[in-house]
């Protein structure tokens, strides 16, 4: 049991990456899942700004349940958005207050993908040098599923005929496999997601024993998956906060810098 927070140092490597997308690295946050409005549980920010990237992704949760309990988080990404571009996407807990929190990230500087595509420059801003590279987010799946996923192979097709190589973001896993169908066009992403926490409580050497949305011994549990020719990678981030109770067992808090790679 600890909240002593633990950054997880990856390599991405795709044998058609960009030249100019070499050694890019990406700052991936997920589940902060804030309980007060007064305090932070698991402080983050000091840690993250002493690092080096070039963009930071937030997948979701960043709240349980009110939107006034990301407060004590709102210098911390303020300060990421004066650094470099930082995109944001919700999750299933955000759902009754999407609009308000997302204008209040926009105000700070940080790009909501609310089921989009866009081609966007990143790295440090006081850099001239800024690479290139597509970005998508796709809204948290129960809510794509309480809309009977309306748009989102529209969305699929758009982002396959942008470019070759793209991040993409999304609150939970599962639609991973929308992205390996046979129909899909895309043809060579990073995917970046959280949600599961890795199973939260977990036992020594042992895979995801639970994940909300999938239940026992889920699919995608946390780390990598790809599909069969590795043009497709996804990341599960095991998150920082904690849900339904206050306890990570086995399982410290988490934030991954992830580097791109060219085979």
């Amino acid at each position: 049991m600890s909240k002593q927070l633990q950054i997880r140092y990856e390599r991405a490597i795709f044998r058609d990456l960009p030249h100019h997308l070499r050694g890019l690295r990406i700052l991936h946050i997920t589940d902060l899942h804030g309980r007060s409005p007064h305090k932070i549980n698991v402080d983050i920010w000091k840690k993250l700004q002493k690092m080096r990237f070039d963009m930071v992704v937030i997948t979701g949760d960043m709240v349980v349940n009110d939107m006034m309990q990301i407060a004590p988080h709102l210098n911390g990404l303020y300060q990421m958005a004066q650094r470099v571009p930082v995109f944001y996407v919700d999750g299933n807990h955000e759902v009754y207050f999407y609009e308000e929190l997302a204008k209040l990230l926009r105000n700070l500087g940080v790009t909501v993908l609310n089921n989009r595509q866009g081609n966007f420059a990143v790295g440090p801003v006081n850099e001239r040098a800024n690479s290139v590279v597509s970005v998508a987010g796709f809204r948290d799946y129960n809510f794509l599923a309480a809309h009977k996923f309306r748009g989102v192979w529209d969305l699929i097709d758009n982002i396959g005929r942008n470019g070759q190589f793209h991040i993409i973001l999304t609150h939970q896993p599962q639609i991973f496999d929308w992205f390996c169908a046979k129909r899909s066009s895309i043809r060579s992403a990073l995917v970046l997601a959280g949600h599961t926490h890795g199973g939260q409580v977990r036992l020594p050497f042992m895979p995801t024993l639970f994940a909300p949305g999938q239940g026992i011994l889920p699919k995608y549990g946390d780390g990598w998956y790809a599909n069969p020719d590795g043009r497709l990678k996804m990341y599960i981030s095991r998150g920082v906060g904690s849900t339904v109770f206050s306890l990570r067992i086995f399982n410290p808090p988490e934030v991954a810098l992830i580097e791109l790679a060219r085979k």
